[in-house]
């Protein structure tokens, strides 16, 4: 069984409690029997905590009247085995395009998809900093919309953290065939889909995703305070490799892979020739470029 309390209370509670008894965050995840990536899910209030969790933390009962609703374990489900209604409202199937394939680099890049049959839940999820790229997430928001004709939901859950999630089975299965992967991306080796590597209109602008959510604009040196360099940095070496890969297929000479989590642009007609040919969703990556090279 599920609790779900008031919005803001679960996540208070486990700060509460971890507080109350000087828990690290795995000690914390070792007291509750649970691994450290569910807590955080947890404590960003994205998964329901099992009734059995919440009583370990609050055995005096101080938070029982935030409790909106205890739910049994599958309560996504529907007779039949189908999810809910809202997982499995229509949604438009966009075709194979530039916009999608921006979509997808966004999603390799800040996004995560989530697919639990267990429990019903079936989520994509863009995240940003809300502060600095507020424009971006609502660029992603329209472009969420546009796509696949379903409302996304726009949010904050830390102070400068912002989200973009479209909580819809369809969608999910629809990019799982366009060839993403639910679940740790790291893990899971995700790479750019094999449809947008054969297509180069296509590779630009996946790449484009990619370097708006995973990539920074800055100078070459303190010595060269007018040279830029674009930078892509991921810890998916799979995903890395594709992205040098593609950059080169582009005709640009990325560096080398950098402690195998980092390749950059530096040539200054290269950079040039990015803002012309790929460019920036991202207006954050453009203001740092004319502070850089005006």
């Amino acid at each position: 069984m599920r609790v779900r309390l008031i919005a803001g209370k679960q996540k208070e509670l486990i700060y509460y409690f971890k507080s109350k008894k000087g828990y690290t965050w795995k000690e914390l995840s070792d007291h509750l029997g649970v691994n450290k990536p569910a807590l955080i899910e947890w404590k960003l209030e994205n998964n329901l905590m099992p009734l059995k969790a919440y009583e370990k933390m609050d055995p005096e009962g101080l938070f029982s009247k935030e409790i909106v609703e205890i739910k049994e374990e599958g309560w996504g489900k529907r007779k039949g085995g189908r999810v809910s209604k809202g997982n499995i409202k229509n949604i438009s199937k966009p075709a194979e395009s530039e916009k999608l394939s921006e979509f997808i680099g966004i999603v390799l890049g800040d996004g995560n998809i989530k697919a639990e049959k267990n429990f019903g839940v079936y989520q994509v999820r863009i995240a940003g900093n809300s502060r600095k790229e507020g424009k971006y997430l609502n660029f992603i928001y329209r472009l969420s919309e546009e796509l696949f004709g379903i409302k996304p939901r726009r949010f904050n859950k830390e102070p400068s953290t912002g989200y973009v999630c479209l909580d819809s089975k369809r969608v999910v299965d629809y990019l799982i065939e366009k060839g993403l992967k639910s679940g740790n991306k790291i893990v899971n080796g995700v790479k750019i889909p094999y449809w947008i590597k054969s297509n180069k209109k296509f590779l630009k602008c996946c790449v484009r995703g990619l370097i708006d959510t995973d990539g920074c604009v800055s100078k070459i040196s303190n010595k060269d305070p007018n040279l830029a360099r674009i930078t892509f940095t991921n810890h998916n070496l799979e995903l890395l490799k594709d992205t040098k890969k593609a950059l080169e297929t582009l005709g640009y000479h990325p560096s080398k892979l950098i402690n195998n989590r980092v390749i950059y642009l530096s040539r200054q007609k290269e950079i040039k020739r990015y803002v012309k040919d790929i460019g920036f969703s991202n207006s954050k990556h453009i203001r740092r470029l004319k502070k850089i090279a005006p």
